[in-house]
């Protein structure tokens, strides 16, 4: 269902890095798989931040006879444990076009990556976000996250995308998440 091109299945690591000045920084997010295996991958900040929010919401739910409920409504369920296992030990890099989420194998994240250099053009009938699942090539590099990784990652993430500290509304929605500004308290953001 999920076969990525190259698969770095449980990774050692994985982290989110803003490189630049406040306005003018460019993003990338840094994976360390198993013996050889590593990639840079380049996104936009929405990117770092819409998966870190994401994946928020997969580490809130409740546990429980409802959370596996929950959690298929919004994400897909991956049961094959073979995920876990590295099938590629590459370094690789490229910019990401597309990001993908699934919850499994057993208590663990997948994180789809797709090359933007790899994706079909869109049609003009084509509306954001309305894509068939299995349009286009497959994601480009697939890696597995345990719970306290992708828990880390969020943080990082929400520090990364406030720390430039921008005028936009992203900026203003990472500065709260992160904690950094509470608009109901410190008045900081007009309404």
């Amino acid at each position: 269902m999920f076969a990525a091109k190259h698969n770095f299945g449980l990774v050692d690591a994985i982290r989110p890095e803003a490189l630049g000045v406040p306005g003018k920084r460019i993003f990338r997010i840094l994976v360390d798989g198993p013996s050889s295996a590593a990639a840079t991958l380049w996104v936009e900040k929405e990117q770092v931040y819409g998966l870190s929010m994401a994946m928020k919401k997969m580490l809130e739910v409740s546990e429980g006879p409802e959370a596996e409920k929950d959690l298929e409504a919004d994400f897909p369920l991956l049961t094959d444990p073979s995920a876990l296992r590295a099938g590629s030990l590459r370094a690789l890099a490229f910019k990401v076009g597309r990001l993908g989420l699934a919850y499994g194998p057993g208590e663990h994240l997948t994180v789809f990556f797709h090359d933007a250099g790899e994706e079909p053009g869109r049609g003009e009938d084509d509306e954001e976000g309305e894509e068939p699942e299995e349009a286009g090539p497959p994601p480009t590099l697939q890696v597995c996250l345990k719970r306290g990784q992708a828990e880390a990652f969020v943080r990082e993430s929400l520090e990364v995308t406030a720390s430039g500290r921008g005028t936009d509304a992203l900026s203003r929605s990472a500065l709260v998440a992160s904690g950094k500004v509470d608009p109901g308290r410190n008045g900081h953001f007009k309404h």
